[in-house]
């Protein structure tokens, strides 16, 4: 049996995306004479924030990041089944790198859905997958930026990794061609 190791990494880094945020919201500004730094990271699992260094988790309705958490973890087990099993180990890479592609595709659209649906509050525009800008209100001034942080773009490159190792074939030694025959000397 030959395992395909680019595939076992991929699936690997499946995993390894779940422990990284997948959406940022940086904010920094001043209020009340204060310098005031807010992060919101969001994993498939859970919303953190951290206000002035304390960190705490935000309740957050995350349908969205539990159907990307379990589309992600099935797609890094069905890649590293298939690059360690034979015959059907392809098409597992290729199914394997296509949930963690809608795992993406389901967090991306779902985070979309639910910032869509988001109060606007006063003097703060709305926020999407990227965006950036500044607002003031009530003496307060503050500049934002959001945008799909490392563990999106680690599933994203896992899900490639496992389609290219589907299109890898194991490698046959080449056979040397017998040497030429000479004539016997007449």
């Amino acid at each position: 049996m030959k395992l395909n190791y680019v595939g076992i990494v991929g699936g690997i880094l499946a995993f390894v995306s779940l422990a990284l945020p997948w959406w940022t919201m940086a904010m920094s500004g001043t209020a009340m004479g204060m310098t005031v730094s807010v992060d919101v990271s969001l994993y498939p699992h859970q919303a953190k924030a951290s206000v002035l260094g304390i960190s705490t988790t935000v309740p957050m309705e995350l349908w969205f990041g539990w159907a990307a958490l379990a589309l992600v973890v099935l797609g890094g087990v069905i890649g590293i089944v298939g690059s360690v099993m034979a015959g059907k180990g392809k098409m597992m890479l290729i199914i394997g790198g296509i949930l963690a592609l809608l795992s993406i595709t389901v967090f991306a659209a779902g985070l979309q859905s639910e910032l869509s649906k988001a109060p606007i509050l006063t003097g703060f525009p709305g926020v999407s997958l990227f965006s950036s800008g500044s607002y003031s209100y009530m003496g307060m001034s503050m500049n934002y930026s959001t945008y799909l942080s490392f563990g999106f773009w680690l599933a994203l490159v896992a899900a490639i990794i496992m389609l290219v190792a589907s299109r890898k074939m194991p490698v046959k030694a080449a056979f040397a061609p017998p040497p030429p025959t000479t004539p016997p000397p007449t």
